[in-house]
């Protein structure tokens, strides 16, 4: 690629094209962050460098953040990819994205397999000028996709000022999965300054001049401003001059040069912000035609003020619009701000558009100003909950106690928080809201959301208490008196877990009573709460059954995890597979259906699916900062390396634990990790510290966890290896309740003869729960059972029988992968001199080459490098495009290779 001449960035330029070189050689993906005060010249080496991707045979598009620009969700990245003659999305690519504006991820699943699929015919450059103005759902694209396209020759080039948090979180997130260039730009040398001062004046420079080009430390920007304001002033030099009072002194004098209608022009398009339509400034000018607003322009372009492009006016740089903004009067600003809002929203227009204008000509107690921002916050909080979270805080800012909207402002503001999980601010608001007098039906209202984010920080004790004290207010309406009875339901399900049951059978029949859907699915999920806390499996799921009547599918994959706590795979796997199909409602259910399918693996012993089905959802997690499963995910990956025999992945997995545990609402699961961790580094005694008051408190029915056949195994175990058989009795009884409760269930009635056996060394009672064990669907249940049996048969000399329930067990576990188990059967075998058996023990994969490849993660390579995308390898797999990345990025490590190019091309020498 030949450099463009480019005024003192010759350096920048080729930092920024050896990263556009690499990717186009080695096929892998690129982060270039450029970054720098205003004016150093960020846009020009962006435009520079998109020129010359251009030219090398790269396919371009470009977009730009603009300063309180949140109208559109990732707009931004949505221009880049239409914009210019030859858009990278055809239009019906583009217009594919359309019902997907307000999911997210599903948004950015779609657009990253696009970009894939594009970047197969060759490199993609994607440029995004001053991210530090980009929107929430641009700035999680950012942080995303990079790191999903690290394989494919896809390059990202980013300009911001310094700091800004957008290109440290897009940074962040690409974990040097895609290879990360910055380049700082820092001031012009005095040289360049200077050639380029002359070549703007067309002659040399006087003494003068170069006098005031000194003071503008090297910023081209500024050292325009200085040669067009001051060259031609017989004064000038005489001081060096304060930028910032030269700008405005340029500003007002080109101003002054304009005809009154232009000079409005001119402001309301610095007080728009954006590029501003022509025939938006014919309406806002007071219906003016467009051959009326087109010398107007023109004005403004021959004073240096505007310029204009397809339609649209602009400024030549956003600090040229910064100080024209600031010379604005206050009052008048507000009012062209108010004058923008109305012209917006008139004939039913989104409120979001005009969202950043009622922001900026807010009063005290602005009645129009609180309702558009709170209607704004609704329209969005679907696609940029974050964003919605702060438009409806922003609303509440305005109020003040006395103001007859502030507990209607409150109450949307503490919705929308609670849906963010920003609990501590909503529970701010609530306790002033609560703290002032209000309404009774406003108070029960503001005390329901108020239960939303106490139960999402586990403090049952406070969301009990605060719907009691609701539900003793006078004059609240039947709905919202059943809402709050629901909420006692539930949180008794926490803290009152004997009563539980009943009161969330009477707030259910208060809901149907009168007819609130929603008060009748908080009474049916108080319902699941206590079935589950219970260890009532098949209750829990007539319940879900009530709570789909009620079309609530938040729960899903509750549903889906209690029929594998009935055996029932088949059941799990078919909803499963039609959930994917539905593709409703995927957003949501994306992460959770990752979980109960992690799930599905690991109990069916697939662990290499489990493996990368709880890698993704941790990525997921990390990128999306939804963190409801990372536990289950941790406790996935230390359960598959204990099964192969990885100690120190497993302490990996298991330490840190409060961490993850921050956003969970029980601690029940850190507490039985950390009782596993600290029994598996031989500390039995701190091990049943932590398990043993679980244990005690289990039949209370405070939380599902303990009643889990493997938790209640591995507790067993633990306490017999420490000499306490009460520990052990204790899990056994669970184990039988359990049983009981679920007849019918091999994995719960097999795992209670396995704990009872384990009491009495009993072989018959462990043949008895093989015999049981084997209806289950759970390979590793079997073969643990068998193990015991045939040490508990050898320990009785009966040696033949012994050997051959070990021989079945080692089977099993070298089928499954499962080192750890084939180990405990040989040792058994040799302690009990039994010298003729030889288990063969599955050979622990390297960390690298390979042999280091699951099945699965070779069965990508094949296709990836048969020319299959994520998505079309995702469906030969069955899996999610998510999950194919995951086995990728492992690939990659594994093989020291960054690109599917790099792995298409190993590929095929190791096929040779």
């Amino acid at each position: 690629m030949a450099q463009l001449a480019l005024k003192g960035r010759s350096q920048a330029m080729a930092q920024a094209l050896d990263a556009l070189r690499r990717a186009e050689r080695t096929g892998q993906g690129a982060l270039v962050a450029i970054t720098g005060e205003a004016g150093i010249g960020k846009t020009a080496v962006l435009r520079a460098l998109v020129a010359e991707a251009a030219r090398a045979g790269f396919r371009t598009g470009s977009g730009k953040a603009e300063e309180g620009d949140q109208i559109a969700p990732g707009a931004p990245l949505l221009v880049a990819l239409r914009s210019g003659p030859q858009p990278l999305l055809p239009g019906d690519a583009f217009a594919s994205l359309a019902p997907l504006y307000d999911r997210p991820l599903w948004l950015v699943d779609r657009i990253s397999s696009l970009l894939e699929e594009l970047a197969v015919h060759g490199p993609v450059l994607i440029a995004i000028d001053d991210l530090q103005w980009a929107d929430r759902m641009t700035r999680f694209a950012l942080r995303v996709l990079p790191g999903r396209l690290a394989g494919s020759p896809v390059v990202w080039a980013v300009t911001s000022r310094r700091p800004a948090e957008a290109l440290e979180e897009a940074i962040a997130g690409n974990d040097d999965a895609a290879t990360l260039t910055r380049i700082h730009l820092g001031p012009l040398s005095v040289d360049a300054i200077t050639d380029l001062a002359a070549e703007r004046l067309g002659t040399a420079l006087s003494p003068q001049i170069r006098r005031l080009l000194d003071g503008v430390g090297g910023n081209p920007f500024w050292a325009v401003q200085v040669v067009d304001g001051l060259a031609g002033r017989p004064d000038a030099g005489a001081d060096l001059p304060d930028l910032n009072a030269l700008l405005s002194s340029g500003v007002r004098s080109r101003m002054a040069g304009l005809s009154e209608r232009a000079a409005t022009l001119v402001r309301l398009a610095a007080v728009w912000g954006r590029g501003l339509p022509i025939s938006d400034a014919a309406h806002l000018l007071g219906d003016l035609s467009h051959t009326e607003v087109e010398p107007l322009v023109a004005e403004g372009a021959a004073q240096g003020l505007l310029d204009h492009a397809d339609g649209e006016v602009y400024f030549p740089h956003d600090l040229v619009r910064e100080a024209l903004y600031t010379a604005i009067a206050p009052q008048d600003r507000r009012a062209m701000h108010r004058r923008c809002a109305r012209y917006l929203v008139d004939d039913g227009g989104r409120a979001l558009a005009a969202a950043v204008h009622f922001r900026a000509s807010a009063t005290p107690d602005d009645d129009e100003a609180v309702l558009a921002l709170l209607r704004a916050a609704d329209e969005c909080a679907v696609s940029m909950p974050e964003q919605a979270a702060d438009l409806a805080r922003t609303a509440f800012g305005l109020t003040s106690a006395a103001y007859p909207l502030w507990h209607t402002a409150g109450e949307r503001a503490i919705q929308a928080l609670v849906d963010v999980r920003r609990e501590t601010e909503a529970l701010a608001i609530a306790e002033d809201l609560l703290a002032a007098p209000a309404p009774p039906e406003t108070e029960a209202r503001v005390a329901l959301q108020t239960c939303r984010a106490l139960w999402w920080t586990g403090d049952c004790v406070a969301m009990e208490r605060r719907a009691q004290a609701a539900l003793m207010l006078d004059g609240i309406s039947p709905e919202s008196r059943a809402r709050l009875c629901g909420a006692v339901a539930l949180a008794a399900s926490r803290t009152r877990p004997a009563r539980a049951a009943a009161m969330a059978r009477d707030a259910l029949s208060e809901g149907r009573r009168v007819g609130d859907g929603y008060a009748q699915r908080l009474a049916v999920v108080a319902q699941i709460e206590v079935a589950r806390n219970e260890g009532r499996h098949q209750l829990a799921l007539h319940r879900f059954a009530d709570l789909r009547r009620l079309s609530d599918t938040a729960y899903q994959a509750e549903e889906i995890r209690t029929l594998q706590h009935l055996d029932r795979y088949d059941d799990a796997e078919a909803m499963l597979a039609k959930i994917r199909e539905a593709h409703e409602d995927v957003d949501a259910l994306l992460p959770s259906m990752l979980y109960a399918q992690m799930w599905q693996d690991h109990n069916l012993a697939r662990f290499d699916a489990a493996e990368a089905g709880a890698r993704t959802l941790l990525r997921l997690s990390d990128e999306t900062g939804n963190h409801c499963f990372r536990l289950n995910a941790r406790m996935v990956l230390a359960a598959v390396a204990t099964y192969r025999g990885d100690r120190a992945a497993v302490t990996t997995w298991l330490t840190g634990l409060e961490d993850d545990g921050a956003s969970d609402r029980r601690g029940t699961r850190i507490q039985l990790m950390q009782g596993w961790l600290r029994a598996g580094t031989g500390d039995l005694e701190a091990a049943l510290e932590t398990l043993v008051p679980l244990l005690d408190s289990a039949v209370e029915f405070r939380d599902p966890w303990p009643w889990s056949p493997p938790w209640l195994r591995i507790m067993a175990r633990i306490a017999l290896a420490a000499g306490r058989p009460d520990v052990a009795r204790t899990a056994a009884d669970m184990a039988d309740i359990a049983a009981h409760r679920n007849p019918g269930v091999a994995t719960l009635e097999g795992t209670a003869l396995h704990l009872r056996a384990s009491l009495r060394e009993d072989p018959e009672t462990f043949a008895s729960a093989v015999a049981v064990l084997r209806k289950s669907p759970r390979p590793m249940l079997v073969a643990d059972a068998l193990t015991d049996l045939g040490a508990s048969l050898l320990a009785h000399h009966r040696t033949d029988e012994g050997v051959a329930a070990l021989s079945e067990a080692a089977q099993i576990y070298g089928r499954t992968g499962a080192v750890s188990g084939s180990r405990a059967v040989s040792e058994i075998l040799r302690a009990n001199g039994v010298r003729d058996i030889r288990v063969g023990t599955p050979t622990r994969r390297p960390q690298a080459g390979w042999d280091a490849l699951t099945p699965t993660e070779l069965r990508v390579v094949e296709l990836i490098s048969s020319g299959h995308t994520n998505r079309s390898a995702a469906a030969e797999l069955s899996v999610s495009p998510n999950t194919v990345n995951t086995h990728l990025r492992a690939v990659f490590r594994k093989l020291s290779v960054r690109s599917r190019v790099q792995l298409t091309i190993a590929y095929r020498d190791a096929a040779r």
